[in-house]
């Protein structure tokens, strides 16, 4: 599904990822997991294409990533950085958004498929009508992962998505994601416990 063939990334002169290779089967939830600047984020943002190897290869479904490729990939595939801007007045915008988007136009969304997700985020429903500076920082992060849920595509990247959740919340969220049963999830992630729930953890030194 996804394969890492020896990459290298260096920033500004300085290797962050040196003679990377792994290979994330389809329907695996893996996480990343190292110090801060290590990399982790670097390699989410090497799948989208957002950032160049110096050298190797990322291959996506057996294609590599290229100029040629890369709109085909980011349309199979749902990101959820680790900082976000938010410049929709209320969540139910914010969630309808992406369906405007060209690679989401024929996907569509009704009022129940965002309830049940919600429910199973365990978030109140009332909630789609906040404005998104009247809700928390926990529940911020569920309506984003919600988000996610929604666009359902085959691919899932997600940058620390339990940072501003209480223990309680980050459980949830692991059942949340284990039941995606065909979709591939990479999780970067500084929570240990939160990274053991999952299919594989690879170290990022």
């Amino acid at each position: 599904m996804i394969q890492f063939e020896n990459i290298t990334i260096s920033y500004n002169g300085k290797t962050v990822i040196n003679n990377f290779s792994t290979d994330i089967k389809a329907g695996e939830k893996i996480c990343f997991v190292g110090e801060s600047g290590s990399g982790k984020s670097t390699l989410l943002h090497a799948i989208l294409g957002f950032v160049q190897p110096e050298s190797g290869e990322i291959r996506i479904d057996s294609e590599a990533i290229s100029a040629h490729s890369i709109h085909t990939i980011r349309a199979k595939t749902a990101f959820l950085p680790q900082d976000i801007s938010f410049p929709y007045p209320t969540v139910k915008e914010l969630l309808l958004s992406p369906f405007s988007f060209k690679a989401n136009r024929k996907k569509t969304v009704s009022d129940e498929r965002i309830l049940s997700v919600f429910t199973t985020l365990n978030l109140e429903k009332e909630i789609l009508h906040k404005k998104l500076n009247e809700i928390s920082g926990g529940q911020k992060q569920r309506v984003l992962l919600a988000l996610i849920a929604l666009l359902d595509k085959p691919i899932v990247l997600l940058d620390e998505p339990t940072s501003a959740l209480d223990a309680g919340s980050v459980d949830l969220v692991i059942r949340f994601l284990k039941e995606m049963k065909n979709t591939t999830v990479v999780i970067v992630t500084h929570d240990r416990r939160f990274a053991e729930a999952f299919d594989r953890i690879i170290p990022i030194n």
